[in-house]
């Protein structure tokens, strides 16, 4: 059977459930969201849902502000949903020989309306007693800041997109896409065939595969990220904000009051790239072993602290850590909205808008894509950053 679509959506994760909605709200009355499992099936489920504004590169730290604005208010953004969002603040501590790029950040955060603050180390002390100041020499805060569940936000995403109008097809797997003199002409599907003008490849690690159907070149690798959640010993049961550890690689993520996630801020390498689809989803001992011991050098009252288990996700890399978002312009009506390396969560209210923007308008209104075009592996021209740790949540 043959319908018709003015676009396809294909990935039914927080960003292609965001897209979805953002497209039918700027006024397309025929969108299809394809997802070959279901909603937040596949990294969204895994993500550490961190919530943070700190971006070296401007147009991110742009998306992430106006990001955590619609998880303040998801509810009525959404038309009655849910995010799951904690507003617990987050601190990001560095060593002496960062603090100049830091603060250079920071006054490009404060210019742009982000709340953040410089912490001295006394600062530091007072705010948490129990971490270790070893090589922190100072810190930044941003008190808007916290977690949210992801696997809840892209299914509320996805729900009003389906009150607003789009058809939401899970089990559903993209077998080829059909281009003719025009560029896109439809999407083939093992259900049937979508006749459409426009596809957005919101497919994360899958999104090279999705791209090679039109002769397109992505080039996203898949790594595996292990999280382990920790239980808080009794004395330690206080409110936390997160901790980004930018000197030894490691970030903390309160789970309520009674525990800690901890992940690795390390930027992996082309040749780790996982196995898709029998990658290990929890992290084995050595995993535990070194992530624990991680946890217990910042916060030395971890050492009466407990295991209580984690899993392992999957993180959709390109080889600058930066997001494609773009028009192919090789193929007319083929958009790509992956390569987010880790950081795709929490930019999701905005990637939706401003993909949204590029497919109806032909070019994004909201923010400056330039440094994500699809060209400039080819041209390499990578995007680089004076610090980065993006790969969080």
């Amino acid at each position: 059977m043959v319908t018709t679509a003015d676009a396809v959506v294909v990935g039914g994760g927080v960003n292609g459930s965001s897209i979805a909605l953002h497209l039918v709200r700027r006024g397309m009355k025929n969108v299809v969201l394809v997802e070959k499992g279901h909603i937040a099936s596949g990294p969204t489920g895994r993500s550490s849902g961190i919530v943070r504004q700190h971006y070296t590169l401007e147009p991110l730290a742009r998306m992430a502000h106006d990001s955590l604005h619609v998880f303040e208010r998801f509810a009525e953004e959404t038309g009655g949903g849910d995010a799951g969002f904690v507003q617990c603040g987050a601190v990001f501590a560095g060593s002496e020989g960062m603090e100049s790029a830091v603060r250079s950040t920071v006054e490009m955060h404060r210019r742009i309306g982000i709340r953040e603050s410089m912490l001295s180390a006394d600062d530091i002390r007072k705010m948490e007693p129990n971490l270790s100041m070893e090589n922190i020499a100072f810190a930044t805060y941003e008190p808007d800041d916290g977690y949210a569940d992801p696997s809840l936000t892209a299914n509320s995403f996805a729900e009003a997109a389906s009150r607003e109008g789009v058809r939401i097809q899970l089990r559903t797997r993209v077998t080829s896409i059909r281009t003719d003199e025009r560029g896109v002409s439809a999407v083939v599907t093992d259900k049937g065939e979508i006749a459409t003008r426009a596809v957005v490849n919101a497919c994360g690690p899958w999104a090279k595969e999705v791209a090679a159907m039109v002769g397109a070149d992505l080039p996203i690798f898949a790594t595996r990220h292990p999280v382990l959640i920790l239980q808080r010993p009794p004395s330690w049961r206080t409110n936390i904000p997160v901790w980004i550890d930018l000197i030894d690689g490691w970030y903390y993520k309160p789970e309520r009051n009674t525990a800690i996630m901890v992940g690795s801020l390390q930027n992996f390498a082309e040749g780790e790239t996982a196995d898709l689809e029998g990658y290990s989803t929890v992290p084995d001992y050595t995993e535990v072993e070194r992530y624990s011991e991680a946890t217990v050098k910042r916060f030395p009252i971890m050492e009466q602290g407990l295991a209580q288990g984690g899993w392992a996700g999957i993180y959709d890399m390109t080889p600058d850590g930066q997001p494609v978002l773009d028009a192919v312009p090789e193929v007319p009506g083929f958009f790509c909205a992956a390569g987010f390396s880790g950081h795709g969560f929490k930019l999701s209210p905005a990637i939706g808008k401003v993909m949204a923007d590029v497919v109806t308008d032909g070019k994004a209104t909201s923010y400056d894509l330039s440094l994500f075009r699809y060209s400039r592996f080819r041209e390499n021209r990578l995007t680089r950053t004076a610090y980065e740790f993006s790969i969080v949540g």
